[in-house]
């Protein structure tokens, strides 16, 4: 019977202990959760925009200068994050390192282009979905002791992935279209994220209370 409580309660700390490590970074996904919805918005006014021949010059440079700070504004949040995963060696800092260099990298690249046209808006965002997509399920396998949260980062990373092939694949689409499509992909992984984000905080509770000797 002893043998049997001590496997359940090993069974248990193996379900949590992921959820409590990230936990302490519940402030960075929540940030990043809240920003895709805020760019979600603002995409979906600024699409408004497109198709009047005085605006789309002018909108076209504010919506790279606006993406690429945005992606740019990530990967800075993640290398924050993932410095302070490393100093309290939790082994997903590798991942939020490797999410860093690829969305600073992507982020500084539309930043410094500036001028986009519609072609070139899809493809980017279409890498840049692909890019969360594949990031979203490698944390998912990451967290796959605990089903729920590890199923919902995984389906959000297929959807992600899809949306990804889709801007390729229609690349020709009016950019009115193709702006609020990624406005309706960033505000699902915005809401994706922030549930994700109260989940790490309602796990790391107990550790804020002293409740757990976990670290």
């Amino acid at each position: 019977m002893i043998a049997g409580s001590a496997a359940a309660l090993a069974q248990a700390q193996k379900f949590e202990k992921p959820m409590k490590e990230l936990g302490m970074f519940w402030w960075a996904f929540a940030a990043r959760g809240g920003g895709a919805v805020l760019f979600a918005g603002i995409l979906f006014y600024a699409g408004s925009f497109f198709g009047t021949i005085f605006f789309d010059p002018i909108m076209f440079v504010a919506l790279a200068s606006l993406l690429g700070f945005y992606i740019l504004s990530n990967g800075i949040l993640l290398g924050v994050a993932s410095g302070y995963a490393a100093e309290h060696r939790i082994g997903i800092w590798r991942l939020l390192l490797a999410e860093c260099i690829f969305a600073i990298a992507l982020g500084t690249y539309v930043g410094l282009a500036l001028l986009l046209s519609a072609e070139s808006l899809a493809w980017l965002a279409g890498l840049h979905a692909l890019g969360t997509g594949c990031f979203l399920a490698a944390l998912a396998w990451k967290l796959r002791a605990n089903k729920g949260y590890a199923g919902m980062l995984g389906v959000a990373g297929l959807v992600a992935i899809g949306a990804g092939i889709a801007f390729v694949l229609h690349r020709d689409a009016p950019t009115r279209s193709a702006t609020h499509w990624l406005g309706g992909f960033e505000l699902f992984y915005g809401a994706i994220i922030v549930i994700f984000a109260v989940g790490l905080h309602r796990h790391h509770l107990p550790v804020l209370r002293g409740e757990s000797d976990e670290f």
